[in-house]
């Protein structure tokens, strides 16, 4: 991916447009989590209610210490490694994060991504971005941007080409009891 790509994208998510971009597993819908007209914007665009909660995507778990209750340095290096698979963490959210990002729960999920294109965003925000897979609620998922582009006909500002990893979808762990949710 270019360079200016990547810099359309970043002026895309600051001004609360929705994109779409490559993540270990499929394509993913992104947007800023602090701009909760676009995070709506999103939820419309996904047919997702928002007490389901999203995915708050990082390069570092520091990128989400606004959105979270402070965590150790060991829940800090626990999350922050990867574990040989994408792996989601609830953590407990802080009393300042809206409802459409972490839904009807007390948690919020939190994933330090592996993809190159997901993180370089990231970098290049400097924050977090949600992440929801990039279909309407309940219908299939794509590794490829020309079927988004083609099959789905989402109205998203940009779609973000890059190979998603392959991987399946991401494990879920609650990070204070261990339990996971997802396998």
């Amino acid at each position: 991916m270019h360079q200016w790509q990547y810099r359309k994208a970043i002026k895309t998510l600051k001004s609360g447009g929705v994109i779409a971009y490559p993540s270990e597993s499929v394509y993913g819908l992104g947007c800023n989590p602090y701009n909760l007209q676009a995070v709506s914007d999103l939820l419309s665009v996904k047919h997702r209610s928002y007490k389901k909660g999203l995915i708050i995507l990082v390069s570092d778990i520091e990128q989400a210490s606004s959105l979270i209750e402070p965590l150790s340095t060991q829940q800090k290096q626990r999350i922050q490694n990867h574990h040989g698979r994408a792996t989601t963490w609830l953590v407990n959210k802080s009393e300042r994060t809206s409802p459409l990002l972490a839904g009807n729960h007390a948690k919020l999920a939190i994933r330090v991504t592996t993809n190159p294109v997901a993180k370089k965003l990231c970098d290049m925000m400097q924050g977090p971005i949600v992440s929801t897979s990039c279909n309407r609620n309940a219908k299939p998922t794509s590794r490829s941007a020309a079927v988004i582009r083609n099959k789905f006909y989402l109205p998203l500002a940009q779609i973000i080409p890059g190979e998603c990893g392959g991987e399946p979808a991401s494990r879920i762990v609650d990070l204070e009891s261990g339990q996971i949710l997802r396998a």
